[in-house]
């Protein structure tokens, strides 16, 4: 399998690499396997080896495997300014996503500048060294719309990744612009609608993306979550428990984007599952929690975000003539505290009935899309029937 890690016509280490468009190829069997987001900040090959042994499993047989990269990235000798409460992290996680088995990343979050715009070139550069396909921040904003490619039997994949929200972290002065480099952002303006701009210069990325490939993902990472509200008990949880519901312009907003081609949405920020909806034969995933979730605050014990911060699924997707044919989700759980070695927040297949929890409240926060998930002992699949 062949990565090809930028774009339509970008520059990558002084060279030019042209992306030949190719005629879509919806013959062969697509497999694209979807967790949720990596805020990876140690190597797990040498801190939890088992929990690497057991991805390298459920990764193995896609041909896409695609996860959200939640840090910047920056070798200790890199000219780079980390901002507030955030960590320097060595490339070598991503040597750790690799051996995983990732092949496909989203750089657009809230922590794409945690070393600033130094930090967000040295994390490209590093992300495009190591081979994979990816997408979302760029040196300008033709380069952070651009899409990532990854080549697979059955034609080449791409990815289109945005962010939105995260006002505290992602100001205006750090989205993409013509001549400024950022994350290609989505806004909501004051009246919850989204910005005009931004959302037609998106939907022209992915229909262009759809028709110089097999198949276009669409990753979006959503820190809009609402007002805040609730007791913010136990001490120290956030107040906005809203996070928790998928909001009506997502919905709105994800139907648009299959609408321009987009064979598959998948969201990230809220740490927790969102539902799953089948529209037009693409699934959507509303919001897929956390896959390793190493933050500052998680390692030092803060409970943030609560218990559901830790349990999250994968989703193993495979396509048809274009069209969605199986879902099998594979519940795991992320280990709470350090103990035998291995750090907090990293993911483990979970077993007996705390597979069965994960699973029923995936199953019940998708009954809302008309979206019925038949779980199956430690995991589960979702019913197409003639969606």
């Amino acid at each position: 399998m062949r990565v090809r890690s930028l774009h339509w016509l970008v520059p990558v280490f002084g060279l030019v690499v042209s992306a030949q468009a190719q005629p879509p190829d919806r013959s062969s069997t697509l497999r694209i396997t979807v967790v949720g987001q990596s805020s990876i900040h140690s190597d797990l090959r040498k801190s939890a080896p088992a929990a690497v042994a057991q991805a390298r499993k459920y990764l193995a047989n896609a041909d896409v495997r695609f996860t959200n990269l939640e840090v910047a990235v920056a070798s200790r000798d890199a000219a780079v300014q980390p901002r507030r409460n955030a960590e320097r992290v060595d490339p070598e996680v991503l040597d750790c996503l690799r051996e995983m088995g990732f092949n496909l990343l989203s750089l657009s979050n809230n922590h794409a500048l945690d070393l600033g715009m130094a930090g967000l070139r040295t994390t490209r550069d590093e992300v495009a060294r190591r081979g994979f396909g990816f997408a979302g921040t760029g040196a300008n904003l033709a380069e952070a719309l651009a899409p990532g490619f990854v080549d697979t039997p059955a034609g080449r994949i791409g990815l289109i990744a945005m962010a939105s929200g995260a006002l505290g972290q992602l100001s205006p002065d750090t989205w993409a612009a013509p001549d400024h480099p950022g994350v290609n952002f989505l806004e909501q303006r004051k009246d919850g609608t989204l910005n005009p701009e931004h959302v037609a210069r998106i939907l022209e990325a992915v229909r262009k993306a759809a028709s110089e490939s097999s198949g276009v993902i669409v990753y979006e990472h959503n820190h809009y979550w609402g007002d805040r509200q609730g007791s913010g008990l136990p001490p120290g949880r956030t107040k906005i428990i809203s996070r928790f519901e998928t909001p009506a312009w997502q919905v709105t907003w994800a139907h648009q984007l299959i609408d321009a081609g987009a064979i598959l949405y998948v969201d990230h920020g809220d740490p927790s599952l969102h539902g799953v909806e089948i529209y037009k034969g693409r699934p959507i995933f509303y919001d897929l929690g956390n896959f390793i979730f190493q933050s500052p605050l998680s390692s030092i014990g803060l409970d943030t975000y609560g218990p559901l911060a830790y349990m999250s699924a994968i989703a193993q997707v495979e396509f048809q003539h274009g069209r969605v044919s199986a879902i099998h989700f594979v519940p795991i759980v992320l280990s709470m505290n350090d103990a035998a070695g291995s750090p907090r927040g990293v993911p483990y297949l979970a077993e007996g009935r705390e597979a069965r929890i994960i699973l029923l409240g995936l199953a019940d926060a998708s009954k809302q899309f008309g979206t019925e998930i038949r779980i199956e002992g430690d995991s589960a699949t979702l019913v197409l029937g003639d969606k």
